[in-house]
């Protein structure tokens, strides 16, 4: 766990609480720490710039070897690939031995995407889904893919396409078990298309790694990133709120246990039988409440705990 000196990221992004909102209705993406991004999902990574990205693209290129997967990173124009493999071995990533042997690639092109010829949705398309069948021909459990989109701003890209396109993804993800990562500058896009780009991705990064996101929507709480030493104090505030009816632990990467029993002294279940919030929670972090003293009949086991990987 990253110590995040504390560091909560609120409601106030675009991508976040996993309600509803925007143009039409449009589903917000809900947060999650990128270690819990697993195969078939799609996630956006907005953010002010690369410089605060590698971080995050270390550990999705981590969490994709240690499950065997292959993994390609598309940094963006100017990024050449032994820098790429620098920054991320700074990580902790054995980036140079994981490209020596084909396990990672740093991909400098820009599949469907050509100044003259402009963005062409079902070449970039067709690239994905050859890049996962080869990975499974060549052994790989599945294919994990992190791009910046800031190509998606030359010339002869339109926007409705680049939105479609975006849209078609995720179920094309969730068929190959392919996880994708898109980073998107906030600097680069005008927010009248890059707000529908976002809203297109089930799933939203926290940009800060060990910091915790807390997003209140209604009665319900979501949390994503770190719930530890440096961030305990923002989950207490956080879970301590009145009013809350269900409080979502799916979207951390880490819950330590002094969080754990904090919850069991508020009087949380997951089948909400106690007098305090339900909680929805992985199969994990069910067996840590357990241990922390959570033991209302029937919560921890079988079908009460959601959303499990």
């Amino acid at each position: 766990m990253a110590g995040g000196a504390g560091r909560t990221e609120g409601a106030g992004g675009t991508a976040g609480a996993g309600g509803t909102g925007g143009a039409g209705g449009a589903p917000t993406p809900r947060a999650v720490a990128v270690e819990r991004l697993a195969p078939g999902d799609h996630a956006c990574l907005p953010s002010e710039g690369p410089e605060g990205r590698w971080a995050l693209r270390a550990a999705f290129a981590a969490a994709g070897l240690a499950r065997g997967e292959r993994v390609l990173l598309f940094p963006g124009a100017g990024a050449e690939p032994a820098h790429t493999l620098e920054r991320l071995a700074a990580h902790g990533v054995p980036a140079g031995q994981a490209a020596a042997d084909g396990r990672l690639a740093v991909i400098r092109d820009f599949p469907g995407y050509d100044p003259v010829r402009g963005f062409e949705p079902e070449v970039r398309t067709g690239y994905l889904v050859r890049a996962a069948e080869v990975a499974r021909a060549r052994g790989f459990t599945g294919l994990r893919a992190a791009g910046d989109m800031a190509w998606a701003t030359g010339p002869g890209v339109d926007g409705e396409a680049l939105t479609a396109y975006e849209r078609n993804l995720t179920p094309l993800f969730a068929e190959l078990g392919f996880t994708g990562l898109c980073e998107y500058d906030r600097r680069a896009f005008p927010p009248e298309l890059l707000d529908p780009l976002l809203r297109t991705h089930p799933l939203s990064v926290v940009p800060v790694p060990g910091a915790l996101h807390a997003v209140r929507d209604g009665d319900v709480l979501r949390l994503a990133g770190d719930a530890d030493l440096a961030t305990r104090t923002a989950f207490e505030l956080a879970v301590r709120e009145p009013g809350l009816a269900l409080i979502d632990l799916t979207g951390l990467a880490f819950l330590d246990a002094h969080c754990a029993r904090e919850l069991v002294r508020l009087g949380a279940s997951p089948s909400g039988a106690s007098p305090g919030p339900s909680v929805h929670c992985t199969g994990a972090q069910a067996r840590l409440l357990k241990m922390c003293g959570m033991r209302t009949a029937g919560d921890l086991s079988g079908g009460v705990v959601r959303g499990a990987r």
